[in-house]
């Protein structure tokens, strides 16, 4: 026990000591998982003033975003991420024709100084999506999100995003909550 205890006192100290590498010319690779859950309900107004309601809908949507990215100035990364999308709605299996990939640039401020070991970042995003289940459909999202720094090289963050995704047949907005890690990886000196 005693063991355990020093252990723990070490990795806090460890933790508090290191400092984010956020500044110019480091990388930044890494990625994060999200989730959203609606709930739909379709009106239909059948022309004589009485409304049909449908029963509602629920649609889950996942989202795993990879991503790799640059500091082109302290703070401030821009890179290109990749979006395997998956929605289905309640009742239904996952099915691998549902299953869409994006491809889109972003960029990430991050607010508090490159010293602390945790730090709050906003970051907007695009997405073309080039599979079958969305069609040519686009996506623009904006993130903001919360980081710590386990070290000099990982952060781990959650976020919430609001994303707008879109082609000639339908629209749907989605509020995700999502967690991630990202490894900073620093310039040689």
């Amino acid at each position: 026990m005693k063991a355990l205890k020093i252990l723990f006192i070490s990795s806090i100290l460890y933790t508090i000591t290191t400092n984010a590498q956020i500044t110019k010319g480091n990388w930044m690779v890494g990625g994060n998982g999200n989730f959203s859950y609606s709930k739909t309900e379709n009106k239909n107004n059948s022309g004589s003033g009485t409304t049909i309601n449908y029963t509602p809908i629920g649609t889950y949507v996942i989202t795993i975003e990879p991503n790799i990215g640059y500091f082109f100035m302290n703070k401030l990364v821009g890179g290109c991420k990749l979006s395997y999308l998956n929605a289905f709605q309640e009742g239904e299996k996952l099915d691998p024709d549902g299953m869409n990939l994006g491809i889109g640039p972003y960029i990430r401020y991050y607010f508090l100084k490159e010293d602390k070991t945790y730090n709050l970042f906003l970051e907007p995003s695009y997405n073309r999506f080039l599979s079958n289940g969305l069609g040519n459909a686009s996506s623009f999202a904006i993130k903001s999100g919360f980081v710590i720094f386990m070290n000099n090289s990982v952060g781990f963050e959650s976020s919430i995003s609001f994303a707008k995704t879109s082609n000639s047949k339908f629209e749907r907005n989605n509020i995700l909550i999502g967690f991630g890690f990202q490894i900073h990886l620093e310039k040689e000196k």
